[in-house]
């Protein structure tokens, strides 16, 4: 186990430095090419890796498309030459300016921060004793990923559903996951690793890095910069004062329902798409004061190719800078803000589109459901929607304020609860209205963002899991983060007495830190749900070794078996449907995971219905048939779903077989 450790460290510094070989020094090879001038070694390490990890994909794709991925190969080819010739200006000078205390305090954040984030990723896909274990949802999202990235290692486009034999990826943002699989085929890093642990410390280090950059050039103040890191990586919301109230604890994460920035790596998508929306800013930013056409060309790169890391995050950028746009039209008469939203329209619509079928169909227009379930699910307030329901059923105007009375105040419970210190932000608010710097286009454009990204899951809610729009919200704490760090710095600035500075930044900062510190709490003291153990990772190793193209059909889900095996962990196809078997086995399965093949919108119904028939059939005659329908190559079974069926009775070999497994091969 030890070792196993010492070795995946060793191997995350050497993914670093193969990172700023791909992507920082490509990506400083645009910027100077561009002629962008950046201030210190930080903002060009930071805006160099975020290009060029948004180039690094966007080529990836096309080269994926005319079947040349061979020519990837220049990015670290070129990336090494590159960083010969410019380590000293990234990295050695032009250092950013900080204190030493402010140095100290910048460094703990950057630890801090990334340990905390990536802690509750890490442990999961990880090799204890010869056992795989899994936490939280990650034997079902991350085993999604993870065959997502084998099954983009082979050299076939349109790319394929690897838990979902015979479909076309779509209605899916599939970027981070080809970006990691590149990592992994070209670099020979297990898809595990770069998962769980390489890249979410990646990103995670960059998602700081690009929140302090951001921010103090926005504010001018080094200091905001400092609190934009200790919003992003601690700030929670409000939920610990009722899981304290509750039951003397401190958690609440979700309890208003906004799941927060600190635990954003569980969604690899919305991280990227974090980085990518904050370079972007970064770049907008610096264009809006020097108005050069190279930084709306870089702007409109990283703006373009956001949608396909994540569709929401494309989806307020694009809205944002339409809105900027057409207010620069109307009081500045400046036209290259339309510009450069219609050009990220265009990337971000040839790159959207073509992966996607019907999606409109999956808005649904549910207006205040999230609030009307946090008061009612959330927080256990039955009484309260019991008493909204008989002033509705009445009728009377008198009724209808009591209405507007109860409902306002869900609002600002939802508002600020989900919000927690971070509502320190409407300071900043205020003053801009006060001094009438609402008008400044980089607020219009953050104003816009937030907005949208509000109140577009107050009305809607998407088909599969409904849940799933709060994640637009997502996007309006990371900017109110930033509204808060402006305001935290000035208010704490203005404070005349070092006591009282200390004493309002300990108390922001305790305010901040306990639904994450309850988070690591709830993550570290349970066990983790599912597990795969060596018997199966070997049966799982040796479809390794079958035909490339070799389908896998496995039993269907049975819900009612669930745990059945005793306390976490349990063996993971007794916990979830999941697509553990493409992603661990790198071959396509017939059908698995149907919760996700769901949300991407797939008619999957009478498929799953003839697979339960085949398998409740002891007879095998419907299993027989459907193997030979939907030319099946081997049947992977476990041994408490292997008794229902007498298969040495159908036209299969067994090929391999051992305390937890059996797979047939089909005679074709």
């Amino acid at each position: 186990m030890f070792i196993e450790v010492v070795k995946t460290l060793l191997l995350l510094i050497l993914f670093l430095s193969v990172s700023v070989v791909v992507f920082t020094a490509p990506g400083f090879g645009v910027l100077k090419m561009s002629r962008v001038n950046l201030r210190d070694n930080l903002e060009k390490y930071t805006i160099s890796t975020i290009i060029g990890m948004a180039a690094f994909t966007l080529i990836s794709y096309l080269l994926v498309i005319v079947h040349a991925r061979f020519l990837l190969w220049s990015f670290p080819v070129f990336g090494f030459f590159l960083l010969i010739k410019y380590f000293k200006t990234i990295f050695l000078r032009d250092k950013f300016r900080l204190s030493r205390a402010g140095l100290v305090f910048f460094v703990v954040i950057i630890i801090f921060g990334v340990i905390t984030q990536v802690a509750i990723n890490a442990p999961s896909g990880f090799n204890f004793n010869g056992s795989l274990l899994f936490w939280s949802a990650q034997g079902r999202d991350g085993m999604w990923h993870v065959a997502l990235m084998e099954e983009m290692k082979r050299n076939t486009f349109p790319f394929q559903n690897p838990e979902y034999t015979g479909h076309i990826l779509r209605n899916y943002h599939f970027f981070i996951d080809l970006v990691m699989s590149d990592f992994s085929r070209m670099f020979h890093f297990s898809s595990l690793d770069v998962y769980f642990r390489f890249f979410p410390v990646l990103l995670s280090i960059l998602l700081g890095l690009s929140s302090f950059i951001f921010v103090k050039a926005w504010a001018k103040n080094i200091k905001a910069g400092l609190w934009a890191m200790v919003f992003t990586y601690f700030a929670g919301s409000f939920g610990f004062v009722v899981t304290l109230i509750r039951n003397r604890t401190i958690g609440g994460e979700t309890m208003f329902w906004m799941s927060q920035t600190p635990s954003v790596l569980g969604n690899p998508p919305q991280a990227a798409a974090f980085i990518l929306f904050i370079g972007f800013l970064f770049i907008f930013l610096e264009y809006l004061r020097l108005r050069k056409v190279s930084y709306l060309i870089l702007a409109g790169l990283l703006g373009g190719v956001t949608i396909e890391f994540k569709v929401y995050g494309g989806l307020i950028l694009l809205g944002s800078l339409f809105v900027t746009g057409v207010y620069e039209l109307i009081f500045k008469k400046k036209y290259k803000i339309l510009i450069l939203f219609l050009g990220s329209l265009i990337i971000s619509s040839a790159l959207y589109f073509p992966n996607s079928k019907g999606s409109g169909s999956f808005i649904i227009f549910q207006p205040w459901w999230f609030i009307q379930t946090m008061i009612v699910v959330n927080l256990g307030l039955i009484d309260w929607e019991l008493r909204r329901q008989t002033y509705l059923a009445v009728g009377r105007f008198t009724s209808y304020l009591r209405i507007l009375q109860l409902e306002g105040t869900a609002f600002l419970i939802y508002l600020f609860g989900n919000l927690g210190v971070r509502s320190i932000g409407f300071i900043k608010i205020a003053r801009d209205l006060i001094k009438r710097d609402i008008v400044k286009s980089i607020n219009i454009f953050i104003y816009a963002s937030s907005l949208i990204a509000f109140t577009i899951p107050l009305l809607f809610l998407q088909k599969g899991v409904v849940y799933n729009s709060i994640q637009f919200s997502q996007y309006f704490l990371l900017f109110f983060g930033f509204l808060a760090a402006i305001s935290a710095s000035r208010v704490i600035g203005s404070l005349k007495y070092n006591y009282a500075k200390f004493a309002l930044a300990f108390v922001i900062i305790v305010l901040a830190l306990p639904t994450t510190l309850g988070l690591l709490w709830q993550f570290y003291s349970n066990k983790p749900l599912a597990k795969v153990d060596a018997a199966e990772l070997s049966a799982l190793n040796f479809l390794k070794t079958t035909g490339s193209d070799s389908v896998i059909l496995t039993a269907p889900y049975n819900q009612y078996n669930q745990g059945k095996n005793g306390i976490p962990p349990v063996p993971i196809y007794d916990w979830s449907d999941t697509g553990y078997v493409a992603a661990l086995s790198a071959r396509r399965t017939l059908i698995s995971d149907t919760q996700q093949i769901d949300i991407m919108g797939y008619d999957y119904k009478n498929l799953e219905s003839a697979r339960e028939a085949a398998f409740n059939d002891t007879t095998g005659k419907l299993l027989s048939l459907f193997i030979k329908k939907y030319d099946v190559d081997y049947l992977y079974l476990n041994m408490g779903e292997s008794s229902k069926i007498n298969y040495s009775n159908l036209n299969l070999a067994r090929v391999f077989v051992n305390s937890e497994v059996e797979i047939y091969r089909v005679n074709k």
